[in-house]
C-alpha cells in the first residue's frame, strides 16, 4: 500500500499533518466520512495549499472519496470561496459499497448519524481496520467491523450523557465486543465535566481487548 491518505479533514488537519512529519503535499486521497463541519472544514485550506504553496507545483491528481452528495457539496462550496486549481485535477468519488486500490481495498457502510454518514473499512495484506466516524449503535456497523484487527470509533459523549447519533464508552465496548475485534480507539471525544480517561474504565465494563484513548499525533501499527 504506496498511497497517503487522509481519513477526513477538519479543523486543524493541515497542522497536525506538519506536526506528525506528515506533509499536506504528499496526500493522494482524502476520504470522507461526511460533510458536518469539524470533519471537513480543512478541506478548501488543503486544496488552496495544494495550488499556492510557492515553490510547490502538484501535479499529480488529488481523488475525494465520500458519500452520497460529497459531489454536489464540493462544487457548490468550494468554488464560491477560491479559485479552482488548474495545475492538477481533482477527482470525486462517491462510493457506494466498495472500491478496489491496487495493493488495498476500501469499503463502506452508512451509519446512525447524519443523512449521508458513513464508516470505512480499509483491508491490505490480511489486515483491516475500520472508522466509523459519527455514529450510533447498529448491528450492520457490528457486522461491518467483524474480525478487523483494529477498530476507531466515535465515542464523543461517557455512558451518562448518551446523545443519538453518537455512541458512548459502554455502546463502542459492545460493537468491538459483538464484532470480535482485536484492538479498540475510542475518538471524537468531546470536553466533558468527567475525566476523558473514564470513558476507558466504562468501555472495559463491556469489552476485555485492547482499549485506546485517541491523542493527537498518535500512532498506530496493525499487527
Amino acid at each position: 500500500m504506496d498511497k497517503q491518505i487522509l481519513i477526513d479533514c477538519g479543523s486543524g488537519s493541515l497542522l497536525q499533518l506538519e506536526k506528525a512529519g506528515k506533509s499536506y503535499k504528499s496526500i493522494d486521497t482524502v476520504f470522507i466520512t461526511h460533510t458536518h463541519p469539524d470533519h471537513i472544514s480543512d478541506l478548501i485550506p488543503l486544496v488552496q495549499a495544494l495550488f499556492f504553496t510557492p515553490g510547490f507545483k502538484r501535479r499529480k491528481k488529488l481523488l475525494l472519496v465520500g458519500p452520497k452528495g460529497l459531489k454536489s457539496f464540493y462544487r457548490g462550496w468550494v468554488p464560491s470561496l477560491m479559485k479552482l486549481p488548474d495545475t492538477f485535477p481533482i477527482e470525486i468519488i462517491e462510493i457506494e459499497e466498495k472500491i478496489y486500490f491496487k495493493g488495498f481495498s476500501v469499503f463502506s457502510t452508512r451509519t446512525l448519524h447524519s443523512e449521508n454518514s458513513i464508516a470505512y473499512r480499509f483491508e491490505a495484506g490480511g489486515k483491516s481496520f475500520v472508522i466509523t466516524g459519527d455514529c450510533d449503535y447498529d448491528q450492520d456497523l457490528i457486522s461491518f467491523s467483524h474480525k478487523a484487527n483494529l477498530l476507531i470509533t466515535d465515542c464523543s459523549f461517557p455512558d451518562s450523557l448518551k446523545t443519538r447519533g453518537h455512541l458512548t464508552p459502554h455502546e463502542a465496548g459492545l460493537i468491538a465486543k459483538e464484532a470480535q475485534v482485536q484492538k479498540l480507539i475510542l475518538s471524537h471525544i468531546y470536553p466533558t465535566p468527567y475525566p476523558d480517561e473514564d470513558r476507558v474504565t466504562e468501555c472495559m465494563n463491556v469489552y476485555d481487548g485492547k482499549i485506546i484513548l485517541a491523542a493527537d499525533l498518535m500512532e498506530i501499527e496493525i499487527r
